[in-house]
């Protein structure tokens, strides 16, 4: 792991994260009612769909992995078990940052979107080591 490697990852988090950002707000707005399981769905389905291309892009560029090496997908399993953990994170750390802190009367209506991103950001201190030993491992 290196610091140029790291950033890539970083950049590339920030990018899938504001995608799935932008798709639990779609998938929010669309919500008949705004309730924990409502919420908790949406952030479980905007996770799922950044976790595909979280592994693209970072497969590609911070572990610069070829594309055309058909035997580098068959990380991917492994990649979506250790983004699941992360969805798991990052599913309790919302709930918790929206509903156990002050955000709804501070924030209003970012009040989700806000406790989404800073729960995901917080995740990725447990993904980003486990997919670096484990799934874009070099040998």
């Amino acid at each position: 792991m290196s610091l140029k490697q790291y950033a890539r990852f970083l950049v590339i988090g920030g990018i899938v994260g504001l995608v799935s950002v932008g798709c639990r707000e779609l998938m929010g707005r669309m919500l008949i009612a705004d309730s924990r399981a409502g919420y908790s769905l949406s952030v479980i389905l905007a996770y799922v769909m950044g976790i595909a291309l979280s592994f693209f892009l970072n497969r590609r560029h911070t572990f610069a992995q070829s594309d055309k090496a058909l035997a580098g997908y068959s990380n991917f399993p492994l990649f979506a078990l250790i983004a699941l953990l992360g969805a798991a994170c990052t599913w309790v750390l919302s709930l918790l940052l929206r509903y156990g802190t002050h955000l709804n009367a501070l924030l209003g209506d970012y009040a989700a979107a806000v406790a989404f991103a800073l729960a995901a950001v917080l995740a990725t201190v447990v993904t980003y080591p486990l997919n670096a030993r484990f799934v874009f491992k070099r040998g």
